[in-house]
């Protein structure tokens, strides 16, 4: 398996993607450590890693404050992979001159906060050992319209993961991005069917392949990108767009 004997954190967990990365790294051989705001969530994540013969631990803990990432880092013990998938407020539909700046500032000051809080934990953590494994999701991509500061956000993660590649490659640390231009499974379950649907429908026509990634997809490439057959795979972003984003 590739991850026999990797300890990983998992923040965001309990989500769609987050449970299906965890679920995945805890197949190829991984202790997972799933990191979210909900332990009853977390908790059924965790039964079902059990259940399939794998290994995780829960731990109720807000990727956004400071004090609560360090304290969980550090209660972890040794960590060979972070995976920050929290999910994060969208203000979507309007231009962006027409926003408050509130709506604009909002998702991309928390995009870079917990990626930043969480990376900082982990590689603090990495560097005595040196080895380590950062990944972060969603990547840049094509530009689009009315998406507020969220696709500025991941603008600024992807600034911040380049520095620390650099800084962090001398260690033997490896940060690494999972681009993606959405995955319809991960809609809400209470998202209306029709936008559901329609969101599908247009995720699929915009790629090359005519179909969008799946969360089978994402947990694979993630598991991948965090093994040692990946070693010299850092600072730049994996292509999970199904061809909808050109390298």
């Amino acid at each position: 398996m590739m991850l026999t004997d990797k300890h990983a954190i998992v923040y965001g967990a309990a989500g769609p993607i987050g449970s299906a990365v965890a679920r995945a790294f805890a197949a190829e051989g991984a202790t997972v450590h799933l990191a979210g705001r909900t332990a009853e969530r977390l908790e059924r994540v965790a039964d079902e890693i059990r259940t399939a013969g794998g290994t995780a631990d829960v731990a109720v803990v807000d990727a956004l404050d400071e004090k609560s990432v360090d304290e969980h880092a550090e209660g972890a013990g040794r960590i060979d992979i972070s995976f920050n998938l929290i999910g994060h407020q969208q203000f979507f539909g309007t231009p962006l001159v027409d926003m408050q700046l509130a709506d604009f500032e909002q998702p991309i000051t928390t995009m870079v906060r917990t990626f930043y809080l969480t990376s900082r934990a982990a590689a603090r953590r990495m560097i005595p050992q040196g080895s380590g494994v950062i990944l972060t999701f969603g990547g840049y991509g094509d530009p689009a319209a009315n998406l507020g500061g969220f696709q500025v956000g991941f603008g600024a993660v992807e600034a911040l993961r380049r520095g620390l590649a650099l800084e962090l490659g001398p260690h033997g640390i490896r940060v690494v991005t999972l681009q993606t231009n959405g995955i319809p499974e991960a809609v809400p379950a209470d998202f209306p069917e029709k936008a559901a649907q329609a969101i599908a429908k247009h995720t699929a026509d915009s790629t090359m392949l005519k179909r969008a990634a799946t969360l089978s997809d994402v947990g694979t490439l993630a598991a991948f990108a965090a093994s040692d057959l990946a070693r010299s795979i850092t600072g730049t972003a994996l292509n999970l767009t199904a061809g909808a984003v050109v390298n």
